[in-house]
Parts: C-alpha cells; sequence; structure tokens
C-alpha cells in the first residue's frame, strides 16, 4: 500500500467521523447507562467521633473514581447525635450515611437500608480515538463485601454485630477497646515503677496512689473506679469485670443471665462479685478507697493531673493527648484477672451505615465498601490512629508506639448483646451501680437488673 493511498484513506476515515457527528462520536456505542446511577450525586455523612481529615483522602480518592459522586461529612458532638438524626428522619431528609455505636444496629434496624446484593457506580473511562481524547460514562459492578467475607476477614465480634439474617447492616473502618491509661510521674511518686497487668495489682496501685482528705473526699484518686455518672465508660467496665469473672451475659435461648449461678457452683454468683469489687473502689470503708459520685467527671479528673489511672478508649487516649500535652501519659493493656489463662478484653466501636430514607443506595453502600476495604481503610487508619478491624492489618499495627497496645488486644475483644434499646439497658446498669452498695438484698438487686434489661431484647 503507497503512502499516497494511506493518506486519502485516512482523509476519507475522517470525514466519514464528521459527517456522523464529529470526534465525539462513539466508533463503539455502548447501552445507555441508567440515569439514576449516573446524574449528580450528593451523599451527605453524619459522624461523630471522625475529624473530617481522617475520612478526607478516603473522599478524595473516591470522588476521582465517581466524579459524579460528591460526599459531604458533618461532625455532630455525641450529646446531640442521637437526637439530631431522629428529628431529621422525623422531617424527611437526614444523611444517606451514618455512623452508628454497633451496638445500635439491632436497635436502629428500621431506619437502616441493608446493603443490597450487588452495588453498581458510574465511572468515566477516558479512551483516545485518531489522538483525540473521549470521555464515556460506564456503569459497573464494584466490589462488596458478603457475609462470609465479614465471617472470615474481619474478627469474630464484627460479623456478630453487623450481620443479621444473613444481611449487612454496617461496616466498621476500625474496632476499638478498653485499655488502661496512666498518669507516669503519679504512678513514679508512689513507688510503681510498671503499669499494673492484673487486678490484684490494679488494686495495691489505686490504695498507694490515692489521697483522701480530713473529709473522706479523694483529693488524688488511685483510680476511676466504683461510680456510675461520672465515669466515663462505667457501664462498658462493669460488663467487662463480669465477662471477665466467668459470668454468662446471654445465655443459649438469647436471655440475660449476668444474675445467674457460675455452672456447678450453688452459692456463687459471678455477677455479683464483679459488681463488689467494682463498687469497692467507692467504698470509704475499703483500703483501695479512690473515687466517689462527688468527683468531677473521670477523664477531667485524669486530665487534670489528679488521677493516676482511667480506662478509655482511642478516642478519649487522644483527647487526653489534645487537652493535656504534658502529662507523662502510659497506655497500657487492659488488666486481667490474676492466673487467668484466656486474656478477655473489651471493644465498643461504630459502624458506618445506610439510612432507609437515601435514594441512593448503590452510591452510599459502594462510598463504604471502598473506604473499609483493606487497601483504601489503611489511609484512615493512619489518619486516625485506630486499631483495624480486619485481620490482615492488625500484626502491622501490633508494633506502633501509639496503638499497639489496642491493636494487640483486637483478636480477644468482645462485647455482648446488649437488647434493642442500649441506652435503656445503660440507664439500668447505671442505677444497679449507684444502689448496689446501699442495698441490703444485693442478689436481688441484680436478678431485677436482668429482669428489666430483658425487657429490651
Amino acid at each position: 500500500m503507497t503512502k499516497h493511498f494511506q493518506k486519502k484513506l485516512l482523509l476519507l476515515l475522517v470525514a466519514v467521523i464528521l459527517a456522523t457527528g464529529g470526534f465525539s462520536c462513539k466508533l463503539f456505542p455502548t447501552k445507555q447507562a441508567p440515569a439514576a446511577l449516573t446524574k449528580t450525586i450528593q451523599l451527605n455523612y453524619w459522624g461523630v467521633w471522625d475529624e473530617p481529615a481522617f475520612l478526607a483522602p478516603l473522599i478524595k480518592d473516591f470522588q476521582a473514581l465517581h466524579p459524579n459522586i460528591k460526599i459531604k461529612y458533618t461532625r455532630f458532638r455525641f450529646s446531640e447525635y442521637e437526637q439530631k438524626l431522629l428529628e431529621a428522619w422525623a422531617a424527611d431528609r437526614g444523611p444517606d450515611i451514618y455512623s452508628l455505636p454497633a451496638s445500635w444496629l439491632t436497635k436502629y434496624q428500621s431506619f437502616i437500608t441493608p446493603q443490597p446484593a450487588q452495588v453498581q457506580l458510574a465511572f468515566e473511562q477516558i479512551t483516545k480515538t485518531l489522538g483525540q481524547e473521549e470521555r464515556t460514562t460506564v456503569v459497573r459492578g464494584v466490589p462488596i463485601f458478603s457475609a462470609a467475607d465479614i465471617k472470615n476477614k474481619f474478627v469474630d465480634q464484627v460479623y456478630e454485630d453487623v450481620v443479621s439474617n444473613g444481611k449487612i447492616y454496617g461496616l466498621p473502618y476500625s474496632l476499638d477497646s478498653l485499655v488502661l491509661l496512666y498518669n507516669r510521674d503519679l504512678l513514679d511518686k508512689a513507688g510503681i515503677a510498671t503499669a499494673p497487668t492484673n487486678w490484684d495489682e490494679v488494686a495495691e496501685a489505686a490504695a498507694k496512689i490515692s489521697q483522701i482528705d480530713l473529709n473522706n473526699n479523694p483529693i488524688q484518686s488511685g483510680i476511676t473506679l466504683g461510680t456510675a455518672d461520672n465515669i466515663n465508660n462505667a457501664v462498658d467496665i462493669v460488663s467487662l469485670l463480669m465477662i471477665q469473672n466467668g459470668t454468662i451475659m446471654t445465655d443459649k435461648n438469647g436471655r440475660v443471665a449476668f444474675a445467674n449461678k457460675a455452672a456447678g457452683k450453688d452459692s456463687y454468683y459471678p455477677g455479683l462479685a464483679a459488681l463488689n469489687f467494682y463498687t469497692d473502689f467507692a467504698d470509704p470503708l475499703k483500703q483501695v478507697y479512690s473515687w466517689n459520685a462527688k468527683q468531677a467527671n473521670s477523664l477531667d479528673a485524669f486530665v487534670s493531673g489528679k488521677v493516676g489511672m482511667t480506662l478509655g478508649y482511642t478516642y478519649q487516649l487522644r483527647e487526653i493527648k489534645g487537652r493535656a500535652p504534658k502529662i507523662n501519659l502510659g497506655v497500657a493493656p487492659l488488666p486481667q484477672i490474676i492466673n487467668s489463662t484466656k486474656a478477655v478484653n473489651y471493644t465498643n466501636y461504630w459502624a458506618e451505615t445506610v439510612s432507609h430514607k437515601t435514594a441512593n443506595v448503590d452510591a452510599a453502600w459502594g462510598f463504604i465498601n471502598f473506604a473499609a476495604s483493606q487497601e483504601q481503610v489503611v489511609k484512615y487508619l493512619a489518619q486516625a490512629k485506630k486499631p483495624s478491624a480486619l485481620r490482615a492489618l492488625i500484626n502491622g499495627q501490633k508494633d506502633d508506639p501509639e496503638i499497639g497496645v489496642f491493636a494487640n488486644q483486637t483478636l480477644t475483644a468482645q462485647n455482648w448483646y446488649q437488647g434493642k434499646d442500649q441506652l435503656k439497658m445503660e440507664e439500668i446498669f447505671k442505677d444497679l451501680i449507684k444502689n448496689f452498695a446501699t442495698t441490703p438484698n444485693q442478689l436481688k438487686l441484680l436478678q431485677n437488673a436482668a429482669d428489666k434489661v430483658n425487657q429490651t431484647l
């Protein structure tokens, strides 16, 4: 073929293209993409603990892949969050994506659109034809986690919390757990060289650190334990102590059992023993007396430098560092029962879910799956300084100076099914703690609490 003939053929081809609509015309036209997926979509995303900077890399990368989807993140205070959600839904508006404590997913199941069997999203496809760039919108399925994936790829607790009757109601980016936070200077001053590793050592350390005034009030507290309203995570801590002590929180039939006797023991109630241990720290007659209901909020007291030890999660660790950067802060694993052969840790984490009100189910679930994937969630974890919920990422975090302690606990972190009204359960537990020391029949009080929680299941 001569060069002259090739040139004439090329000119003829260009003429045909121009005659049929110019360079925007597709040589190989595809099926029309669904308008609901290719239109401009605005996703509103609500959360509490995550700063916008934590999510910014994920949102940026997702929007680059799907230019028709824009995501706006709004952060609320925890104290106002639930009410804001309820008000928005009542007005037939609200977020497309929102964060919830994983333990609330059952309570809010009717406000959630579960993940569909498949998710399709619009992509912008760029091709070059005869040296010219052409942009085409195509729609295709995207990878999503199945229930089996959650069972195998996430730590065990996640499946228990987010999957119900084979449907997925949320996905976590991380899995937090309680740890021991301590003021190194106060421990050093009391002659305590290393952080306690078991509860016997905690009791000994608390007695050494605590200073009590003439009115029998702690002016320096060994540890923030014993009361309900002024201790962050009080219900979690009592639940943890019960579980560590062998308490069965719910039986095989799904009924509350934390007031039951230990199997094979006629007179030992592990839940009762756990409550006794906890409330002793607020009893002026006990050697471990360190705290009472008159004290300030436990986190505020720790930040002020008046507390030796407290129990907290990653977001509280971050708050302490922000409010009191000069505190010589230590982070240690959660104390265990002495001579226990198996570590038991406690988790309270959040999951991301999709509202029942959204008109953009695929886009919302598409983003959550994108953000929670192993390849993407590492960006979030690096920003937020949180432990991963994905098994594949745990070992890589264990030596991290900030979150290594949390990561080492992830595989043994658990909680318990607290009913469809978790806030009601917390109210019942707090009343139990407040009345425990002054009630003659403590076992009856515990059994009444169990009956009340049972009604929320």
